[in-house]
Formats: C-alpha cells, sequence, structure tokens
C-alpha cells in the first residue's frame, strides 16, 4: 500500500493546495483502492479532476483571478524559451554576494502573495512551497546562486506578483517523451501531473498509461506496483531496469524535452553527506563551511 503522506506530499510538489491534495488523497483512500497501489493512483488522478472541476464552478471560487494576470500554463510555450538567457539575471546582478548576506535578503522578503498566487515549479523541485528553514539556507543560497535567474522572480512573488516562471509542473518532467509511443506521449503532454504522478513513485510512465488503460499483461501473482518500477518499456520490447535510480540520476528535460540545464544543481555526497557544488568543492550543508 503507498503511504499517505508520501501521496500528499507528492501532489503538493506538484503544485496542489494542501487542502485539495489532503482531500483528494482521502477520497482515494476511502474509495476501497488502497490496497492497490496503482488503483489508488488512478483514483486520485479521478479525485483530483473532480476536486478541480467544483473549484472551477463560480459560486465556489474562493478567489477571482485577476483578468490581467496569465497563468504560466497558457503562457508556458517551451523550455528553451521561457529559460532563454537574461542578462540581467547575471551571478553579479544578486543581491547577496555570500550566505550571511543572503540570509539577511531572504528574511527581509515580503509576505504578500496574489490571490491566485501558484508556487513556481522551481520552488517545488526544492521543496520550498512546504519548506524552508534555517537550517536548509544554504542549499537555497546554492540554489539561487547557480541559478541567478530565479532571484529576482522568487524576490518578486513576495510582493504580490505571479510567477514568471512555469507553475504547471512541466519543467519538472524528467522522462523522455520522444521515447514513447505517441499516444502515451500525448496524453501525458495534455496530463503533466499524471506523469509527475508516475516518476513520483518511480514507475515506468509507459507501462503506468498501460495499467491505466487495462492493457498491460503480467504473469500471475505479480505485485504490478513494484514490477512497474523494476521494468521499463522500450520500442524493442519490455526490459528489466531500476527505475528508482534512473529517475534519481536524470535531468530535468521539461515537458518539450529541451530542458537539460535549466536547473544547475549542487549535488548530495551520499557517503560523506557534503554538499557538492559546480565548483567541485564541498561545503556543510548547514553552515556553509568549506571543508578541506
Amino acid at each position: 500500500m503507498l503511504d499517505i503522506s508520501q501521496a500528499t506530499s507528492l501532489l503538493q510538489s506538484l503544485g496542489v493546495k494542501g487542502s485539495t491534495a489532503s482531500k483528494a488523497v482521502e477520497q482515494a483512500a476511502n474509495s476501497g483502492s488502497g490496497s492497490d497501489p496503482v488503483n489508488f493512483l488512478k483514483q486520485l488522478q479521478s479525485s483530483l479532476e473532480q476536486l478541480s472541476s467544483a473549484a472551477a464552478v463560480p459560486g465556489n471560487a474562493a478567489v477571482v483571478p485577476d483578468p490581467q494576470a496569465t497563468s504560466t500554463s497558457s503562457a508556458y510555450k517551451s523550455t528553451q524559451q521561457t529559460f532563454a538567457g537574461d542578462p540581467s539575471a547575471a551571478a553579479d546582478k544578486l543581491p547577496f554576494k555570500d550566505l550571511e548576506e543572503f540570509r539577511i535578503w531572504e528574511k527581509g522578503l515580503g509576505g504578500s502573495f496574489a490571490p491566485d498566487y501558484q508556487a513556481p515549479d522551481y520552488l517545488n523541485m526544492m521543496g520550498l512551497a512546504r519548506m524552508g528553514g534555517d537550517q536548509e539556507a544554504f542549499g537555497r543560497y546554492t540554489f539561487f546562486k547557480n541559478n541567478p535567474q530565479f532571484a529576482a522572480d522568487y524576490e518578486a512573488i513576495h510582493s504580490g506578483a505571479l510567477s514568471k516562471f512555469p507553475t504547471d509542473g512541466s519543467s519538472l518532467i524528467k522522462s523522455d517523451l520522444s521515447a514513447m509511443p505517441e499516444a502515451t506521449a500525448s496524453y501525458y503532454k495534455e496530463n503533466p501531473a499524471a506523469l509527475r504522478l508516475a516518476e513520483g513513485f518511480n514507475m515506468d510512465p509507459t507501462l503506468y498509461k498501460m495499467q491505466l488503460d487495462g492493457k498491460l499483461e503480467t504473469a500471475n501473482g505479480t505485485n504490478t506496483t513494484e514490477w512497474l518500477t523494476q521494468n521499463k518499456w522500450t520500442s524493442d520490447g519490455v526490459v528489466s531496469n531500476n527505475n528508482r535510480v534512473t529517475l534519481a540520476q536524470a535531468e530535468y528535460r521539461g515537458l518539450d524535452g529541451n530542458g537539460a540545464g535549466t536547473y544547475r544543481l549542487a549535488k548530495s555526497d551520499p557517503v560523506t553527506g557534503l554538499m557538492v557544488d559546480l565548483n567541485g568543492r564541498s561545503y556543510d550543508p548547514t553552515t556553509g563551511d568549506l571543508t578541506a
């Protein structure tokens, strides 16, 4: 059975509001499909669609969006276009030069968010839509230092502006849609949240879609959920693959496949626990101190 808190957290990372995520997970769990993780995810998608439709009814709307505000989803054209280099976003234009200046800058940010605010993908990618804290400050500092184009946007959304970057999860896709069957790729282009659900639970997206469509055949007694994490579809047939490792090591391709390099990320050394930045130097992830 899938971990309910994991499902809720994943939905929140997709940009689903906390209350909606909790309701969707609760409905899916109460549907009786909780013992079958694949059916649970299918019910979860259905619950999300129902809740989203209800929220779209004028009488149920808590806020009326600003007609002048364009959502990132509709404005999003391509990864290359959206993340095109901006001279004003150079590292030397950042409002901080070191970790201490970053702490001061971040604590001085406003707290007035737009009524129709949606967390941009880069915050969901970092987990900043749901968590923060001083202990993780160095990680955030490193991210903005390596990705200065997001710093001005981060400051702006704290003062009531809508993000200029995608908020629909389209830049957080790791799967290669060009390697999928055309119908499957088309489905996921229209439903990127469904693709991120599959990725979030380490399931091969093509095989997962086949399971949803009732077209997946496995041997009797097979744990389908685990099987979906240990196999992948290819044009030559299904092959064994550890999808957990593959997805963990994969870059963010984006929905259009042009997103490689969009997010320049420091890495965590699994042996030492230190953060290794793009310059190859290792730092204490809590204090930011450079190690020998």
